[in-house]
């Protein structure tokens, strides 16, 4: 029996017609297939989006982004984040914590794992289950950190996003006016092209985030706006270097510009 076999059990037996698999189901199925042409890069958290926390942090300093967070696992740093020296299980702090004993992050981390950001998701999906960990730090052909992926990524991968007590849903497009919205920019832009009735190249682009830096051609502010063809997009939050939420405004038809082309940057 092959490890998917193993994870989803009755999912995995032959389904006798098409038309009786509901929505839900044809998804996982679709997801399961898809696996093997899937990689570790599709899927992992990029490091722009990772949570880490440094060795010589405060032990104070790293519970508050353990809660912050949400994250039952967190990778340790040393000097940079392309050296990951480590991996911070939030079950580890908690019995040091009860059994009172000292809270040092070296002696408390557990050794990282490391696979390249190209290898195939059931071949890794198959080592998380040999190797009994959940989660992994992806690095590119440099051997710098691409991101991490977990074994909920995978899962999520085949079943569809997986909302647990601790997260928050939110909608990623928000109307906030007359052909406003205020939209999160991790966004898919074939999702929001569905959402607002756009046309955005979402072959070309991952997020919303990615293809608003690509406009602007280099690292935007807070406030900062580009107008692309009847489209315009102002930078409405950020974290650090990114972005995290933008606003989009659908002008009036007649202005001039081509659907694809920034004709102002402001």
């Amino acid at each position: 029996m092959n490890i998917l076999s193993q994870l989803f059990g009755s999912h995995g037996k032959t389904v006798e017609s098409k038309d009786e698999v509901v929505e839900e189901q044809r998804e996982m199925i679709e997801g399961v297939e898809h696996l093997p042409e899937t990689i570790v890069r599709d899927v992992m958290v990029p490091r722009t989006d990772t949570v880490c926390v440094e060795d010589i942090s405060p032990i104070d300093e790293i519970l508050e982004t353990l809660v912050d967070s949400g994250h039952s696992r967190i990778p340790v740093y040393s000097g940079t984040i392309d050296n990951i020296v480590g991996i911070l299980y939030a079950k580890d702090v908690l019995a040091a914590l009860v059994k009172k004993r000292p809270l040092e992050v070296k002696s408390l981390m557990r050794l990282p794992y490391f696979v390249p950001e190209t290898k195939r998701i059931d071949t890794l999906l198959k080592e998380f289950k040999r190797r009994h960990v959940h989660i992994a730090i992806a690095v590119d052909e440099y051997g710098g950190t691409a991101g991490i992926i977990s074994l909920e990524d995978i899962i999520e991968e085949i079943v569809g996003e997986i909302q647990d007590e601790f997260d928050e849903e939110a909608d990623q497009v928000v109307p906030i006016g007359k052909n406003r919205w205020s939209c999160d920019a991790r966004i898919h832009l074939e999702d929001l092209n569905d959402a607002i009735g756009a046309e955005l190249p979402y072959e070309e682009y991952d997020s919303l985030a990615g293809y608003v830096f690509d406009l602007f051609e280099r690292i935007p502010s807070k406030g900062e706006q580009v107008t692309v063809g009847d489209l315009q997009f102002t930078v409405e939050e950020m974290e650090g270097h990114r972005l995290t939420k933008i606003c989009i405004e659908k002008l009036d038809m007649s202005q001039e510009g081509s659907p694809f082309t920034p004709i102002h940057v402001s």
